[in-house]
């Protein structure tokens, strides 16, 4: 989202664990470090709220490693929905990330916030997902563009004001369908997350990440009672 990013499918084969640890390296401040990434295969993600400004997303194609009958792995093309902005606050956050080592299913989970629903208190810049569900009431506001193609996306600015070309990368011969707008509110928002991307600064207070066994899923999350302030 900066012009310095890898390729997407890089990091699919590093464990979850690891991903999350080094997420956490600045959870006991509840700051993360610039360029925080979640990138191994599928998360649960759900959140009370997710207000975000020059709001963004569109349909794209992304790889995934799949292990065939005969134990070789390939990659394939898989559609997903890519939302990105350039500035939003989250009210309550949980990530599951399911794993299984030597047979055993376990869940990482990766919760924040300060469990009052009426303060929006997770800051976030730069962000993107991929998810390949997600779930929730949205809600756009300001300058709303609906169905133009993908790469006519705007999120992020450059230094000098304008907005980044093609921010989330959509593929510009394929003009996917795209969603542009100033404001945009989810509440109650699901999701199968397939990467996530945080590449400005993010602040999570009341961090933890915990280890369950067995496969677990984040709860359904609550209505927010306040509006984003």
């Amino acid at each position: 989202m900066n012009g310095t990013r890898w390729g997407r499918s890089a990091l699919l084969g590093v464990p979850a664990l690891v991903l999350v640890v080094l997420c956490g390296l600045g959870m006991s401040t509840g700051v993360l470090a610039h360029h925080v990434v979640i990138q191994s295969g599928t998360a649960d993600l759900s959140t009370s709220g997710l207000y975000g400004v020059d709001f963004g997303l569109s349909v794209v194609d992304n790889k995934q490693k799949v292990r065939q009958a005969d134990g070789t792995v390939v990659l394939r093309d898989i559609r997903l929905i890519r939302a990105g902005f350039a500035q939003g606050k989250l009210n309550e956050l949980c990530i599951t990330m399911n794993q299984t080592i030597l047979g055993q299913d376990y869940t990482l989970k990766l919760t924040g916030g300060d469990g009052n629903l009426s303060t929006w208190e997770v800051d976030a810049r730069n962000v993107e997902l991929d998810g390949a569900r997600v779930a929730g009431t949205l809600t756009l506001d300001g300058v709303v563009k609906f169905g133009i193609t993908g790469e006519d996306v705007t999120t992020i600015k450059a230094p000098d004001g304008s907005y980044m070309e093609n921010p989330l990368e959509a593929t510009p011969s394929r003009h996917r369908f795209g969603a542009d707008s100033t404001f945009a509110e989810f509440t109650q928002l699901t999701g199968k997350v397939y990467a996530m991307e945080i590449v400005g600064p993010f602040n999570l207070p009341g961090l933890k990440v915990k280890i369950e066994p067995g496969r677990t899923t984040c709860p359904a999350p609550a209505a927010p009672t306040a509006p984003p302030g």
